[in-house]
């Protein structure tokens, strides 16, 4: 079969386009390579009301609402 004739198709433009869209997603895939920074952090349930100790001060974890600040800047993860 001619390529030309089959790109001109309705199945062979889909699978054109899936083959160009799976190319250019793996060119453009995050990826790490020991220079991640991982956040970690015990369970939500786990740390309200408690009292927990830094540089000699105490501290209790409250959840606050807040809006959202556009000033502030945003870290994706995970």
């Amino acid at each position: 079969m001619n390529l030309s004739k089959f790109l001109h198709t309705n199945s062979g433009r889909f699978i054109s386009s899936l083959l160009l869209g799976l190319g250019l997603s793996s060119l453009f895939k995050k990826v790490c390579k020991d220079n991640c920074i991982i956040y970690k952090a015990p369970p939500h349930g786990e740390i309200i009301g408690n009292i927990f100790e830094y540089n000699d001060k105490c501290y209790i974890f409250e959840a606050i609402p807040t809006t959202f600040d556009k000033s502030k800047r945003i870290v994706e993860f995970a």
